[in-house]
């Protein structure tokens, strides 16, 4: 088998302007409060960008009565550095606790360079993603927090 047609890699930006990048594929870096925090998960789950896929589940009973929700979508940079370049963006809908409502926070993002035009990657880009952050630590939690939950891909 050759070498693959595309490389991930870390993003350039950080994942809140990724995140804002896949929610917005206008180019806004803003965000509409009624889609990031819900006392009902499947009004934020309806406002994810079209390409979205629930990718993993995490659960922590220490944490939080309920399980954390990942999902990854896409959008294309405006400023390629290679011929084609597609941003990912990982994404949770976590309950909080402390004020009794579901959130959508960004989590992680990567970069897919390639030299032709790709199919969507999510799936392999998740799972780039889930290993890092699961190695590394993330926006979302410290590497011991994922030692001390269940993690379940669902891809």
């Amino acid at each position: 088998m050759g070498e693959e047609a595309y490389q991930i890699t870390d993003y350039v930006h950080d994942e809140v302007v990724a995140f804002c990048g896949a929610m917005n594929p206008k180019g806004k870096l803003e965000h509409i409060e009624d889609e990031m925090y819900s006392t009902d998960r499947y009004k934020l789950e309806s406002n994810n960008p079209e390409d979205t896929i629930t990718v993993a589940t995490f659960f922590y009973q220490k944490y939080s009565p309920k399980k954390a929700y990942f999902y990854v979508a896409a959008f294309t940079e405006p400023h390629w550095e290679a011929n084609h370049q597609e941003v990912y963006s990982l994404f949770a809908i976590w309950w909080d606790k402390e004020w009794s409502h579901w959130q959508k926070a960004p989590e992680y993002c990567c970069s897919v360079i390639s030299e032709q035009p790709q199919p969507p990657l999510h799936k392999e880009t998740a799972n780039w993603m889930l290993k890092r952050m699961t190695t590394k630590g993330s926006a979302f939690a410290d590497v011991d927090y994922f030692m001390n939950g269940k993690l379940e891909l669902l891809i």
